[in-house]
């Protein structure tokens, strides 16, 4: 089969956690895959491990992203899905919340992904066509505590991908989110350590019981979990899907 004609995606933060599940999901289902972290060790360990392609970068630089997506398009000749997946979190409310944590939180996980997918999505329209995900929360459904700049940024993906859903269907391109709940990565584990220093004597453990027994289903969610349904909102399976946010939380937001 020509190279050509094998469908490529570019996902960003997939160095680790949702991320790097993604890399190995499409890699497995035989897309050409392409993705962009600051990770730089993590990254070539899995691109070497998986043999696809990977690229140091920054989504707050919308260089990187442009430099990104074109060795992708160079590599491969296509593109036709954008996962624009990378993001962090702080703890904070609105009031303790100090402006260089805001600024920060709102250029990696707003302006960064409308840096990848400004950089991207033109590729999908010279393809003809494709998807993107956005890998927003459930608290585009729900507030937590000490989740202010977290809830604030992650709730404007979901209008974002709304938006974008409705000025791109007309060209072929497909705009969904996917909205998780806690799920077991390397962030929540240092985030979730960090918890327990202060509330369970140090026991990690402790805390992600305590966590876990917040969800029906009795645990947390594991990174695979997201990226099998990242990958399907990317497939040809979901072509009458666009402009919608779909929970993968265990049952968290139904109480």
């Amino acid at each position: 089969m020509n190279n050509n004609t094998l469908k490529t995606v570019f996902i960003t933060g997939g160095s680790t956690g949702i991320g790097a599940a993604c890399v190995r999901k499409f890699a497995k289902e035989g897309w050409q895959v392409a993705f962009m972290d600051i990770n730089l060790d993590d990254g070539e360990k899995l691109a070497k491990e998986l043999g696809v392609l990977f690229v140091e970068g920054n989504t707050r630089n919308r260089q990187d992203l442009d430099r990104a997506v074109d060795a992708t398009c160079r590599r491969f000749g296509n593109l036709n899905c954008v996962v624009a997946n990378a993001g962090i979190h702080r703890c904070n409310t609105m009031l303790d919340i100090s402006e260089e944590e805001l600024d920060l939180m709102i250029d990696t996980n707003i302006k960064g992904t409308v840096h990848t997918l400004r950089a991207a999505v033109p590729c999908l329209l010279a393809a003809g066509g494709g998807s993107v995900v956005i890998n927003a929360s459930d608290q585009c459904y729900v507030g937590k505590p000490n989740s202010f700049g977290y809830g604030l940024t992650k709730g404007a993906l979901g209008q974002i991908t709304k938006s974008m859903a409705i000025d791109l269907g007309p060209k072929g391109v497909r705009v969904n989110a996917v909205c998780a709940g806690t799920i077991r990565t390397p962030l929540t584990e240092k985030l979730f350590q960090s918890f327990a220093d202060i509330t369970h004597g140090g026991n990690a453990r402790a805390y992600w019981q305590s966590e876990a027994a917040l969800y029906p289903l009795g645990r947390v969610g594991e990174a695979c979990e997201v990226a099998e349904l990242m990958y399907f909102l990317a497939s040809d399976a979901a072509s009458f899907m666009t402009g919608g946010l779909y929970l993968v939380d265990g049952g968290f937001t139904a109480g």
